[in-house]
């Protein structure tokens, strides 16, 4: 059975899709298949994949007889891709009358037969229905920051969010597996203090891997890859990164 994480933050810009996708690259390198789930109407990284289809996410959510593998194309080996489209973007409004407007993707998932190790959903800052899908249908959720104070100022909204699907009986038993820190600079002062008050305050709930900022990953999806095609040393972190949450999973 899949592990399913959705990667989360209400601030836009930390790198979410980046992290998204580079996890993929090393959940693939581990040789273990992996399905991308692009859940934010901007589409980021379907366009950073290079990917397309006949049906995406919209079908996915709007189309009754749409189902998961209608929407699944393979980026590589043990990449595969469930790509999204801007015309998503009106579908907050859309679902907002549907009845079971937060389980959406969860019912259709359930009936979904696949033999994949991990299922990771990329998603918009926007905490809307969406966003409400991708929670209710996974296990765990990966909190994405970067050295802003605003990134976390997002975490306590993400909080309530859940608390109040928990309250609606939407999820049972989501578990955070972490918090990564994305986009830090190394050779600031005030990098270096946040590290300090983000290390204190959050405790062990960050995870110890760090991802420090380089034009090498801008420049990795510029070219459709990710990082672990595109630069070997590059790519060290988020295989620290698989096996720290690797551990926190068997946990």
């Amino acid at each position: 059975m899949a592990h399913i994480i959705s990667c989360i933050n209400v601030k836009g810009g930390v790198g979410k899709t980046m992290s998204a996708i580079n996890l993929a690259g090393q959940i693939a390198k581990q040789k273990h298949k992996v399905l991308l789930i692009d859940n934010d109407s901007q589409s980021s990284l379907t366009q950073i994949l290079d990917v397309n289809n006949t049906y995406t996410m919209y079908d996915l959510y709007d189309n009754n007889r749409v189902i998961f593998d209608d929407c699944i194309v393979q980026y590589n080996e043990y990449i595969y891709v469930v790509p999204n489209t801007i015309e998503s973007a009106i579908l907050e409004s859309q679902l907002y009358k549907k009845r079971n407007r937060e389980s959406i993707l969860k019912e259709k998932y359930e009936k979904f037969e696949n033999d994949f190790d991990f299922i990771i959903i990329d998603n918009s800052p926007f905490l809307g229905i969406m966003v409400q899908n991708s929670l209710v249908m996974s296990d765990y959720y990966i909190e994405i920051i970067d050295n802003s104070p605003s990134a976390l100022q997002g975490l306590n909204m993400v909080s309530r969010v859940i608390n109040e699907l928990e309250e609606n009986e939407l999820i049972e038993g989501l578990k955070l597996l972490g918090i990564l820190r994305n986009r830090f600079e190394k050779r600031t002062l005030f990098s270096k203090q946040f590290i300090e008050v983000v290390d204190e305050e959050l405790n062990e709930k960050v995870f110890d891997t760090i991802i420090y900022d380089s034009v090498k990953y801008k420049e990795a999806t510029a070219m459709h890859k990710t990082i672990q095609e595109y630069s070997k040393k590059h790519s060290k972190p988020y295989k620290d990164l698989y096996y720290e949450m690797l551990e926190r999973i068997d946990k």
